[in-house]
């Protein structure tokens, strides 16, 4: 009779065991090996960033669900930010959709954390920017994602950011139709409160 409970157990553990391998079969967890740790330190350091980079994409698209999980879930043994700037200079190299998302709502995420960078070049501002690169470097499917992402609560300098980055892309594709009006309606915007900015100044002006 005393068989009855260790028997339930080990069909439960046996249970549980299948359905993790049925989930990291069909992607849902990804594997992680031991040395997956190392690889998230390797990422989260400046000084080791590029080369685990270098790694990452010799070894084609074997990574991106780990990298993807991480994305949702960062393993908490190294700074969350820094990680971040490692997996969008790496879903950039790759060129991965399925990252698109998690680069759109770091696009503002600053490598260096310069006051201004808008007053610099093109290429210097994509240097600065790990997730506005990697938009970049997907192209058309990752501006027709920033064009229809929801502008609610975002920072002025993300909308700057997305601005940049489906300007980029624009120049690089022939049909940009979506584009052009998305960038027109930007114009409209700045100067809407380029006017009000200017009125304010004036009305301050002739108060002195």
């Amino acid at each position: 009779m005393e068989l009855q409970p260790q028997i339930g157990t080990i069909m439960n553990l046996r249970a549980a065991l299948l359905a993790i391998a049925l989930a990291i079969g069909c992607g849902i967890m990804p594997a992680q090996g031991p040395g997956d740790k190392e690889l998230a330190r390797l990422l989260a350091n400046a000084s080791t960033r590029q080369s685990a980079v270098t790694s990452i994409v010799a070894g084609g698209s074997g990574k991106v669900p780990l990298l993807l999980s991480w994305a949702r879930n960062p393993p908490t043994e190294v700074n969350e930010n820094e990680l971040y700037i490692g997996l969008a200079d790496a879903f950039g190299q790759l060129q991965t959709k399925e990252a698109i998302p998690f680069l759109i709502k770091n696009i503002g995420l600053n490598r260096w954390n310069d006051v201004n960078i808008w007053l610099k070049t093109a290429q210097v501002i994509e240097e600065r920017l790990p997730a506005a690169a990697a938009l970049t470097r997907i192209g058309p499917e990752a501006s027709k994602a920033l064009i229809r992402a929801s502008w609610d609560g975002m920072r002025p300098e993300d909308r700057l950011a997305a601005i940049f980055v489906v300007s980029r892309i624009a120049s690089t594709i022939k049909d940009g139709d979506e584009e052009r009006a998305f960038l027109h309606s930007a114009v409209g915007q700045a100067n809407v409160e380029r006017y009000w900015a200017e009125n304010g100044l004036k009305l301050l002006d002739g108060r002195r």
